[in-house]
């Protein structure tokens, strides 16, 4: 016998599809504060998922991607459907059957990645642009046009040459290392989606599994073994110049340092809770880490060493049983 479905799951899953539209509009026609809402788009086809079943989530985001589709361009309507639907059916269907943490994290981050992967196929195929670096071409077109304003007032030139040459050799690392940036960016997206949906799921009495605080994040000596492995690429690579090694190199070492950017940071999360340092000062000190290059390299460096000598174990022993 068919399932039927009720009136109230369809009204539930419409309101709902609504919400998802809203939500991907403003995060793409609203400056910075766009990026932050479009961690909030997989949540209602998660909250369906969760609340109804996997054909109300299917047909709620169908719904959102004809609106989409109409408000703004078939184009976006598929960027909503792969970019956001797929993620949020990951983690709604397996936070329903129970999956535990790791599963669902790996679950979704596959689900994340396959999802960028096809949108790339599909801007590749139907444009000819790899919509995930439209935004680099942008940057790139952006810094001409400045270049250009700074000399017609009579600006250095030599100055905003050498500002130029900087960061499209940033742009350049980018494009080399991609699909680094592709993985990880699936992985920490994925994280940012569960740790968001469990905030406002318990709001609304829905409970899941909360993730592992920073403060106990700790890196796997086999992960120090694989940056390694990335140096040690790149150091036969200065004498067989061969490109394909460069891009293994660069991506491997750059995949791992961004694993030990935030071991680092555990650490220094760990310090700041030991001294019970408050809440606003602890993220104060997490965006200077993010936006300071120096600080951004010892931390690094400190989540790297503390795969060997576990600063938490052996600075702060003496205290641990009552932290």
């Amino acid at each position: 016998m068919k399932e039927r479905i009720s009136a109230k799951s369809i009204v539930e899953g419409a309101f709902l599809s609504a919400i998802t539209t809203v939500l991907f509009l403003a995060s793409l026609y609203i400056p910075l504060l766009g990026t932050l809402i479009s961690f909030l788009c997989p949540l209602p086809i998660v909250i369906i998922c969760l609340r109804h079943n996997l054909k109300i989530a299917l047909l709620s985001l169908t719904i959102a991607f004809f609106m989409i589709s109409l408000l703004a361009g078939p184009f976006q309507g598929l960027v909503g459907l792969l970019g956001f639907g797929i993620l949020g059916i990951a983690l709604g269907t397996t936070i329903k059957k129970k999956y535990s943490l790791p599963e669902i994290l790996l679950i979704g981050s596959i689900s994340s990645f396959v999802a960028k992967v096809l949108l790339i196929l599909i801007g590749l195929w139907l444009i000819d642009v790899n919509p995930l670096l439209l935004s680099l071409d942008q940057i790139e077109q952006s810094l001409q046009q400045s270049l250009k304003f700074y000399n017609d007032i009579g600006l250095n030139q030599e100055q905003a040459e050498v500002f130029r040459d900087s960061i499209l050799q940033s742009l350049e690392l980018v494009k080399i290392a991609f699909p680094a940036i592709l993985i990880t960016a699936s992985f920490f997206d994925t994280i940012i989606n569960y740790w968001v949906a469990g905030i406002i799921l318990k709001r609304i009495g829905l409970y899941i599994e909360p993730i592992v605080p920073l403060y106990k994040w700790k890196a796997s000596k086999s992960f120090f073994w694989s940056y390694l492995l990335g140096m040690l690429i790149l150091l036969i690579n200065t004498r067989l110049k061969v490109p394909l090694l460069e891009r293994i190199g660069v991506n491997i070492q750059l995949m791992f340092s961004i694993i030990f950017l935030f071991a680092g940071l555990a650490v220094v999360a760990y310090v700041l809770r030991y001294y019970k340092v408050k809440t606003i000062f602890c993220w104060l000190v997490y965006i200077l880490v993010f936006i300071q290059p120096v600080l951004s390299l010892l931390v690094t460096w400190i989540g790297m060493f503390d795969v060997w000598f576990d600063f938490r174990k052996t600075i702060f022993s003496a205290n641990k049983e009552n932290r």
